[in-house]
């Protein structure tokens, strides 16, 4: 594989895995030097990415296996590193608490949904992936992501209905969704 050819075929895929990583490593200068790192690796690796049949799965699950093997790394952070961080992190992004609130909420049902409901809404939803690329990084059938996805929408939207029940309406509800 040439330069030229690692620049139009794995490059392109940065703008893809950023908030893949973004989402599991939380912190955007980790999530830039893990994907400078990853970029470096699969041109390390790039006569294998040649020799593989489906590189974007591929590209994909490097990037998600190193981003898992830099939260195992990395130490523990207290408790006012983290507050000082969302505080800095509210301010700059202009948004209020209600908000965070809201989006917290549906992250924490997402993430309790079962793995493959789990890893599809993520994709899809998330990380603005095409049923084309989650195909290929699944394995599953697009007909089949489809359903899986509308089911994952379903239980997220039914437990966020549960969290705001108090309003009769569903009309919270649906503000969020």
């Amino acid at each position: 594989m040439t330069t030229e050819e690692f620049k139009n075929m794995v490059i392109p895929y940065s703008v893809k895995l950023y908030p893949m990583l973004f989402r599991i490593l939380k912190n955007e200068e980790e999530t830039r030097d893990a994907l400078q790192e990853l970029m470096l690796r699969l041109w390390n690796r790039k006569e294998e990415l040649v020799k593989c049949r489906n590189q974007s799965a591929y590209i994909v699950t490097m990037a998600r296996n190193y981003s898992f093997d830099l939260l195992k790394k990395k130490r523990p952070e207290t408790m006012d590193e983290k507050q000082e961080y969302r505080i800095l992190n509210l301010e700059a992004g202009g948004t209020n608490s209600d908000t965070i609130e809201r989006y917290e909420n549906v992250r924490q049902v997402i993430n309790d949904l079962p793995e493959k409901y789990q890893t599809v809404i993520q994709l899809r939803d998330v990380d603005g992936f095409s049923f084309d690329e989650i195909k290929e990084i699944t394995g599953y059938e697009v007909a089949n992501l489809r359903v899986i996805l509308s089911r994952a929408r379903q239980k997220v939207k039914q437990e966020i209905e549960k969290i705001y029940d108090y309003d009769t309406s569903g009309k919270y509800a649906r503000q969020i969704l």
